[in-house]
């Protein structure tokens, strides 16, 4: 139970407890703790923007059957950074960690870890007076996707019709410039530049009316990855004091850090199959269509998501979180005139 007075921002230290100060002294009060460049008012470029490229090419197999391969790349701009203007680099101190040693980590963990950040002793770090800027003024900033998309389209005289296919790509992420000029961005997330691994989607669907009695079958197929893992380590402060020279500071007894580089680690793959059969009926000039659909045919209870907190040798990591949801069936109707 914490005996400080609650209602004072700063640091306190009593007979029983520490508490340490707010994370922004500004926190409640009239004074912006905000201000926004000029520059960004107007002009040409200053908004977030993407640009898209995509170039395909179809070729026909054999009568009614072709496949379609494109090349697809987008790219994002118009960035913008968050500069604290009450403290610098020079306010920081960078130190490394180990991963711990645990066979569920890549290669069984024991790798190093960089690019971590602890403000120095005696800085007011939770003065915040952030200038909103583009990152242009920092340093270099990219983001951009490429992939490869494959799909086969089938269509049948006999009413069949399937189409497939599967999408490749990965996604390049980098800001390695502006975060060494503004470590207070993400003091503890060391990974500035990321290249996620590959990734491959698969997906199908088929339908299918059986003549004269108007009855329609179809399923839809997706295979995709999992969710991306992440595994929050609390560094200790002694454990940071190996390569910082010195305890965290502001009585910090850890820092949280994810010691899997983000889209590089991915659960279990996730399998659905939807199936619909639906009767259409005719009344002169109306039409009713009467459905069944089956969502989760198969009743997968593939994990969506996991849990993020990971200690060495034990804990819950990765546990699941959140599974697709079982397999359920609908009923309904249409009627057009």
């Amino acid at each position: 139970v914490p005996d400080c007075d609650l209602l004072n921002p700063l640091a306190q230290t009593t007979t029983v407890d520490f508490c340490g100060q707010i994370s922004n002294l500004k926190f409640g009060t009239a004074e912006v703790s905000n201000t926004l460049d000029p520059a960004l008012y107007s002009g040409w470029g200053v908004r977030p923007s993407d640009w898209n490229l995509g170039i395909s090419v179809q070729q026909e197999l054999l009568p009614r059957t072709s496949v379609e391969i494109g090349y697809y790349r987008r790219w994002f701009q118009g960035f913008n950074a968050t500069d604290n203007t009450s403290v610098t680099p020079a306010n920081y101190t960078a130190f490394n960690i180990v991963a711990p040693l645990d066979p569920r980590l890549p290669d069984g963990g024991g790798y190093p870890i960089a690019g971590l950040y602890d403000i120095n002793p005696g800085i007011i770090a939770s003065t915040v007076s952030n200038f909103i800027s583009s990152s242009k003024n920092f340093g270099n900033q990219y983001n951009y996707f490429n992939g490869v998309d494959t799909n086969f389209s089938v269509r049948l005289r006999n009413g069949l019709t399937f189409q497939g296919g599967t999408s490749t790509g990965r996604t390049i992420t980098d800001d390695c410039e502006i975060r060494a000029k503004l470590p207070e961005l993400g003091p503890t997330n060391p990974y500035c530049h990321t290249e996620g691994a590959f990734i491959t989607q698969i997906r199908g669907l088929g339908t299918y009316t059986v003549p004269r009695i108007d009855v329609q079958f179809s399923g839809t197929f997706q295979s995709n990855p999992g969710a991306v893992l992440s595994a929050n380590y609390a560094v200790g402060t002694a454990e940071a004091a190996r390569t910082l020279g010195r305890p965290l500071s502001n009585n910090a007894t850890s820092v949280t850090v994810n010691v899997i580089p983000p889209r590089t680690l991915y659960g279990d793959r996730i399998n659905q199959i939807d199936f619909r059969v639906s009767k259409i009926l005719r009344y002169g000039r109306m039409r009713a269509n009467l459905g069944l659909d089956l969502y989760n045919a198969l009743n997968s209870n593939a994990v969506q998501s996991y849990n993020a907190s990971f200690v060495a040798g034990g804990g819950t990591w990765p546990t699941p979180t959140l599974i697709m949801p079982a397999r359920f069936m609908k009923i309904s109707a249409q009627i057009d005139f």
